[in-house]
């Protein structure tokens, strides 16, 4: 498959995975909600209030999840994948002799027709591939990375 065609998949997929994400977020805290709503003062009242304290406890964290995933899917809408580029920087899809890199959010290893890492620009690894063209090297690790095509 083209790099560029690659390019506008690995997008879509991204996206699909982070919508996949908040939906499930969502359903948590729908569920915390209505166990709230149905939740009745027992006569324990100590136990009682531990038990909701800690539901709030949990919710907030899933708020506090929900919110990033947000921000990482407001970064891929900004994005524009059908722009093209010499040099790698937010939103290039490169190649290289140790695999296929997306420069957008850290998403991991994801599978479209070919496995493709999306990492952030700020990430380590990201930060050295920013700026870099077709033919040039990045060493980060310990390891080599031959770039051998962006868009």
């Amino acid at each position: 498959m083209e790099l560029h065609t690659l390019k506008l998949k690995v997008h879509e997929v991204c996206l699909d995975l982070i919508q996949s994400r908040i939906d499930g977020l969502n359903n948590e805290l729908r569920g915390f909600q209505a166990a709230a709503n149905e939740e009745s003062k027992s006569s324990a009242g100590d136990k009682y209030e531990t038990g909701r304290a800690m539901m709030h406890l949990e919710k907030e964290k899933v708020a506090s999840q929900l919110n990033q995933v947000l921000k990482q899917q407001k970064v891929l809408r900004e994005l524009h994948p059908e722009r093209k580029s010499e040099k790698v920087e937010l939103g290039s899809l490169l190649s290289t002799d140790q695999g296929l890199f997306y420069i957008s959010i850290s998403l991991g290893l994801i599978q479209t027709p070919e496995k493709v890492f999306c990492i952030s620009p700020v990430a380590p690894l990201g930060a050295a591939f920013l700026e870099k063209q077709v033919g040039d090297l990045v060493s980060f690790n310990g390891k080599s990375y031959k770039i051998g095509e962006v868009t």
